[in-house]
C-alpha cells in the first residue's frame, strides 16, 4: 500500500511539472531568423530536473530493486499523458513521433540514472555495515 501511494503521487507530480514547467507556453519566438520553441531551454531543464529529483526520492525512500524498472514508468507516463494530450492537438502528426522518443528515451534515461544512485545507496549502505561489523568500535563515514 505504501508503494502505490508513492507511485501514485509521482505520477501525478511529473503531469503536474508539466503544467507547471510546459503547459502554459504555447508560443513560438524567433532566434537569429529561427523560430523555436514553443518551449525554452530554462523551462524543459527545470521541469526534467523536477522529475529526476521527485523519482530519486522515491527510490531512496521505498529503497527496492524492482522499482528500478517501475519508478521510470510511472514517472514517464505520468509526465507523458498531459503532454500527449496537449501535443495531439498539433496538425502535423508528429506528436505520435514525439510521444514514442519521449516514452522510451525518458524512461532509459531515467533507468540509467536510478540505477546509478541505486548502486551509489548500497555502496554507502555496505560501507557503513562493514565498519559497524568490524570490530564493534564506529568508524568514521568516508563521505562526510
Amino acid at each position: 500500500m505504501r508503494v502505490m501511494v508513492w507511485l501514485i503521487v509521482l505520477a501525478v507530480f511529473c503531469g503536474a511539472m508539466w503544467g507547471a514547467f510546459l503547459g502554459w507556453d504555447h508560443e513560438y519566438y524567433e532566434v537569429d531568423g529561427v523560430a523555436q520553441g514553443p518551449y525554452r531551454p530554462w523551462q524543459v531543464i527545470a521541469c526534467g530536473a523536477a522529475i529526476v529529483l521527485a523519482s530519486t526520492v522515491v527510490l531512496l525512500v521505498l529503497r527496492r530493486l524492482w522499482l528500478l524498472v517501475v519508478i521510470p514508468v510511472v514517472a514517464v507516463v505520468g509526465f507523458a499523458v498531459p503532454w500527449a494530450w496537449w501535443a495531439s492537438q498539433d496538425t502535423t502528426g508528429l506528436w505520435l513521433a514525439g510521444l514514442f522518443f519521449l516514452l522510451v528515451g525518458g524512461t532509459t534515461g531515467l533507468t540509467a540514472w536510478l540505477a546509478l544512485v541505486f548502486g551509489a545507496d548500497q555502496a554507502v549502505r555496505a560501507v557503513r555495515r562493514r565498519g559497524r561489523a568490524s570490530d564493534g568500535a564506529p568508524t568514521p563515514n568516508p563521505w562526510g
